[in-house]
């Protein structure tokens, strides 16, 4: 709950009708087939003209409306929600937020016991940060791949077209400007990383 009044402080809900009932609609049959139903699931469209979605702990889903704007069917909505409420089942956001705190608490005793002052303290803040950004950007990685794979079990048990997650990834890789950095450097996998993966999971559960 703090998390999202905060987030209301820094961005702006959209109030277009059909688009908001539309991203519920589509959550909503999305979040019913969710190995977590021990709470409730929100969704919520954000007025932004940017490619992106986001969950935090609790069951709060965000979409951008740039990324809404680019997706051509229900079933590719549905691919970004499946893989939403896939990091929700998984736990991702709340073992994230998990291990945030327990990086800045241990990071705030070794200072504090260390005593160090001014610039050490700031630069020593500043290589332990780059290195846990590495850390989580590994475990990010594998939590990706694994809420790909949910989303395809949660798609398919709403009666959602499977291949629409891999329309979804060919159109944010269409829309991606400028070369991307190294994988050790990046919180996602390549999209043609995830598509290859997407590929074979699909073909496990649905063999021709």
């Amino acid at each position: 709950e703090d998390i999202h009044r905060k987030f209301l402080t820094e961005f702006k809900l959209s109030q277009d009708k059909d688009k908001v009932a539309r991203i519920k609609r589509i959550g909503a049959k999305v979040s019913q087939v969710s190995d977590r139903q021990d709470y409730q699931y929100h969704f919520f469209l954000v007025e932004k003209d940017k490619l992106n979605a986001f969950t935090t702990p609790g069951g709060n889903v965000y979409f951008f409306t740039g990324l809404l704007d680019k997706l051509r069917s229900d079933d590719q909505v549905a691919a970004v929600l499946a893989h939403e409420v896939g990091h929700c089942a998984a736990r991702h956001t709340v073992k994230k937020f998990q291990a945030a705190l327990s990086y800045s608490l241990i990071g705030s005793v070794l200072f504090d016991t260390m005593k160090m002052e001014g610039e050490v303290k700031h630069i020593a803040a500043l290589g332990t940060d780059v290195l846990m950004n590495l850390v989580f950007s590994a475990y990010s990685r594998q939590d990706e791949l694994q809420a790909d794979r949910l989303g395809l079990k949660y798609l398919d048990l709403a009666g959602y077209d499977l291949k629409a997650m891999i329309e979804t990834f060919e159109i944010l890789k269409k829309e991606s400007k400028g070369s991307e950095p190294p994988l050790l450097l990046r919180s996602h996998p390549y999209l043609d990383d995830r598509i290859q993966a997407v590929k074979k999971e699909i073909e496990r559960m649905k063999p021709t």
